[in-house]
């Protein structure tokens, strides 16, 4: 169970110290009162708690599948729409996009 060290500290195996942790997390037990059945100072018994707790392998968060919609589709006129601003001149032409070369002409033309 324990045995006593070089420094006259008693030293005690892995396995009797998860099995004390194990007692202090069952039950509701009182840390104090299992450290006293088990001869062992309680502040020590807590601190193997703690290693024990922050030693316990996190596991990674689970996923939960999430069902998309599709967007909305955009509404189409099928037609083209520009604004161009330059200083205090404003132009906002819409044409059909069939006539998109037709608008693109007049526009090189009006701009030039």
């Amino acid at each position: 169970m324990n045995q006593t060290g070089l420094r006259g500290r008693r030293q005690y195996s892995a396995e009797f110290k998860a099995r004390v942790v194990a007692l202090c997390q069952r039950d509701a037990a009182l840390v104090a009162e299992v450290a006293l059945a088990h001869d062992v100072d309680a502040a020590l018994l807590r601190r193997w708690i703690r290693r024990h707790v922050n030693a316990a392998p996190q596991l990674p968060p689970t996923l939960v599948p999430v069902q998309l919609e599709p967007p909305p589709p955009v509404p189409s006129d099928d037609s083209l729409r520009l604004d161009i601003r330059q200083g205090s001149l404003q132009v906002h032409v819409r044409c059909p996009a069939s006539a998109a070369a037709a608008c693109a002409h007049l526009l090189k033309c009006w701009l030039a």
